[in-house]
């Protein structure tokens, strides 16, 4: 019949692209490319999670950790670093604790200069910071004044700088109860007195006059001092 031959006639074009390899081809790619953006991201995660959770019930685990290496008393080191996996989450709790690096050099070089005050550097940082002051002046003071506190007036008067404020014995010293109590009297005192941004030269003529009258070597002391914390600072692997 000349009407079914016609349609077998139309019907061969579309069989023939319905058996080719570009119609594979792509309806291969359409396929992926549901799965790829649609079915995948949610399979992986419902995996990734299950076999988590399975992993975190089969024990508890303590990773990535990093012991002080240095000694708690001479560098004051509380670097530490952990995460903590347990079997009521599925992901870890890490805990980052790092001690200032100014901190640390200066326990260093306290100790390098068999000081009092190394046990208290934190303090004298800390306090420092709190007046706006620079963290390296009153220990460099210290070192000029009375060898970073090995030699100082009364033997007991916790006064490493040679201050004559308050609380004063009868040579005229202060006498401070504490090393704390002397840090933080004579941070407060060369803040609020000689102000936070006087260099050692400038602040010489009040606190040393003789010095500033020869050879100023209280400023050229203190000035080494600060420059020697510096160092400190920038060389912490090697101290």
């Amino acid at each position: 019949m000349p009407e079914l031959e016609g349609i077998k006639t139309k019907l061969l074009p579309i069989q023939s692209l319905a058996n080719s390899n570009i119609t594979r081809i792509v309806f291969f790619v359409l396929i992926f490319g549901i799965y790829y953006f649609f079915v995948s991201p949610h399979f992986e995660k419902l995996l990734i999670t299950g076999i988590s959770r399975t992993a975190q019930k089969s024990s508890t685990l303590q990773v990535n950790t990093l012991s002080p290496v240095f000694d708690i008393y001479t560098y004051t080191a509380e670097y530490n670093l952990s995460s903590d996996i347990s079997g009521n989450s599925t992901t870890g709790i890490s805990r980052f604790i790092t001690i200032d690096p100014r901190v640390l050099a200066m326990s260093s070089f306290l100790s390098d200069y068999h000081s009092p005050l190394a046990p208290y550097s934190k303090y004298i940082v800390e306090t420092a910071d709190s007046y706006g002051l620079d963290w390296r002046l009153v220990v460099s003071i210290s070192g000029v004044e009375s060898a970073f506190g090995n030699i100082v007036p009364s033997g007991d008067s916790n006064n490493a700088w040679g201050w004559r404020g308050i609380n004063k014995n009868g040579r005229g010293w202060s006498v401070f109860a504490t090393w704390e109590d002397g840090i933080k009297e004579i941070t407060r005192g060369l803040a609020e007195g000689y102000g936070t941004t006087l260099t050692p030269a400038e602040i010489e003529p009040s606190y040393c006059p003789p010095c500033a009258e020869g050879g100023h070597a209280w400023a050229r002391g203190v000035t080494r001092f600060m420059s020697e914390l510096d160092y400190y600072v920038d060389n912490l692997d090697n101290n």
